[in-house]
């Protein structure tokens, strides 16, 4: 498994990006937007010191482990009725968690030792 330790910046992302790339050695659409939409949660919303990113791929599984610690948050009891609401709505934020849950093939949450666990199972063809 390979880590990057990152500042709670949006800039931060492409350096994310990049490094996610190298590891499974081409881009992947579906799953550069789940790893931009947590990144940017995580920036926005967590009040983070850092993030830690730990990668493992073997074909064709691909695990991302997210690692902060801001406040305590599982997004996986963020309950949808179904899609989100459409972007010209007044009410925001929602979306990311939606995408995120519909474009992986698990994902699992614990919080261990003050800090936020975000684990992240897609396969990638």
């Amino acid at each position: 498994m390979n880590s990057i330790l990152l500042q709670p910046e949006i800039n931060e992302l492409d350096t994310l990006n990049e490094f996610i790339i190298k590891e499974l050695s081409e881009e992947d659409f579906q799953v550069t937007l789940i790893v931009e939409e947590i990144f940017a949660n995580i920036v926005n919303y967590s009040n983070t010191e850092f993030i830690i990113v730990n990668v493992e791929y073997e074909k064709p599984t691909l695990t991302i482990e997210f690692i902060d610690n801001g406040f305590e948050f599982n997004p996986l009891l963020k309950e949808f009725d179904g899609p989100p609401y459409a972007v010209n709505e007044k009410q925001l934020g929602g979306a990311g968690i939606y995408l995120t849950k519909e474009l992986a093939d698990e994902l699992e949450y614990h919080y261990e030792n003050s800090e936020n666990h975000l684990i992240v199972i897609k396969n990638v063809e």
